[in-house]
């Protein structure tokens, strides 16, 4: 078995100039946190053959590993975007259909550029990488800590480096992940392993697993998300078809039964899904650490009903890992943080608006319950969400 082989040619850059930078997420992810997110390249000289920006969705032209957008003046952009912000929240530097640390970022300074605004502005930070180059960054990231929170994340999905060589030729080695881990949690930051996606097959034994979430806490991750492999039709399944086919022609039936649906989320078989959960449910459980950032890494840092909304959601994943019923509550969250943004939406025109006015309303509907009767909360989920007020430790 061979390594695909690596690029003859170097990446073409095209520098074009953007209107808009941001993504202003509807709700606070409860994996990522992120509130502002960004592209500040498109196309991905990391060439990983699975990644869900190949997919047509996301208009990327060309060929996606070599020919590189560069939003040129994109800083300059996110001074204006970031400085009309009206909310707290952490930006989000990295995943979309991009990693803001591949090798344009040497030349252009893009995402660095980014966390020097972060930090005038007084924002949290979450970065996404599979690059080494977020080296050169980390003492601005411990700057950002020390006013906000700063965490810095590494895409992990397998510990083993032939298997990351094939499947991600332009990313760093997995020990160099591993050491710039450590690193970070040296300097304080938060630190965590997005162990996604495992791919079937492949990287998703139990052994597999277990070995990959032992792996990032003795890294020192202060949490582990972790997901399976989803393949939209077209251009992104079409590629990993293609290595799958030539590395591992042994795997393609399964493959195909999997994925047979062709779901345009590209999602697999949800008996697939069950299997690998329950995989990572033992070995979270085995190391003790949780599948999302521990409230720690976000206490204080966003709205009152972003902080509960999210710490619902965790408290859900965490009572189904238990084999307890927790759905309720993660809707719950999800219906909150919902409520918020349309309140904010609706009262965000009038002058002398402030995210304080949502916040106020929100933990007045909460005391007298009417959140619940408006929102069709169950009891308990009201109840845990008023218990988790008092320490969203939001403004009052």
């Amino acid at each position: 078995m061979t390594r695909p082989p690596a690029h003859s040619e170097p990446a073409r850059y095209r520098e074009v100039s953007a209107k808009s930078v941001t993504r202003l997420r509807g709700t606070v992810d409860p994996w990522f946190l992120g509130r502002y997110g960004m592209n500040l390249y498109r196309g991905c000289e990391h060439g990983c053959r699975y990644c869900d920006g190949r997919a047509e969705r996301y208009y990327v032209d060309g060929d996606f590993d070599r020919d590189i957008v560069v939003k040129h003046n994109a800083v300059d952009v996110l001074r204006k975007e970031l400085g009309r912000a009206k909310e707290p929240g952490f930006v989000l530097v990295g995943g979309g259909v991009c990693d803001a640390y591949q090798p344009a970022e040497a030349k252009y300074r893009l995402a660095r550029g980014a966390l020097e605004l972060a930090l005038e502005f007084g924002f949290p930070v979450h970065v996404l990488t599979k690059s080494s180059l977020v080296e050169r960054d980390l003492d601005l990231l411990a700057q950002i800590n020390r006013r906000a929170r700063a965490i810095l994340s590494f895409s992990i999905q397998t510990t083993n480096d032939d298997v990351r060589a094939r499947f991600e030729p332009g990313a760093a080695a997995i020990a160099e992940r591993l050491r710039l881990m450590r690193e970070a949690r040296r300097l304080g930051l938060g630190v965590g392993a997005m162990a996604m996606p495992v791919l079937p097959g492949i990287s998703d034994q139990p052994d597999s697993i277990d070995r990959l979430v032992e792996t990032a806490v003795a890294a020192g991750a202060d949490f582990v998300c972790t997901g399976g492999l989803t393949l939209r039709p077209g251009a992104q399944k079409d590629a990993y078809f293609a290595l799958l086919r030539d590395q591992y022609p042994e795997l393609v039936d399964g493959y195909l039964r999997v994925y047979r649906s062709n779901r345009p989320s590209g999602i697999p078989d949800p008996r697939y899904l069950d299997r690998l959960e329950r995989r990572f449910r033992a070995a979270l459980l085995r190391h003790g650490i949780p599948s999302r950032p521990p409230h720690p890494l976000f206490r204080g840092l966003m709205p009152c009903y972003a902080e509960v909304g999210v710490r619902l959601e965790h408290q859900a994943v965490e009572l189904c890992s238990q084999g307890r019923p927790g759905l309720s509550l993660g809707r719950a969250g999800f219906a909150i943080q919902a409520w918020a943004r349309d309140r904010i939406s609706t009262l965000g025109r009038r002058k002398g608006f402030h995210h304080s006015h949502v916040e106020a309303e929100f933990r007045e509907r909460l005391q007298d319950g009417s959140i619940a009767e408006l929102l069709g909360l169950q009891r308990s989920a009201l109840q845990a969400a008023r218990e988790l007020c008092p320490r969203a430790g939001a403004s009052e």
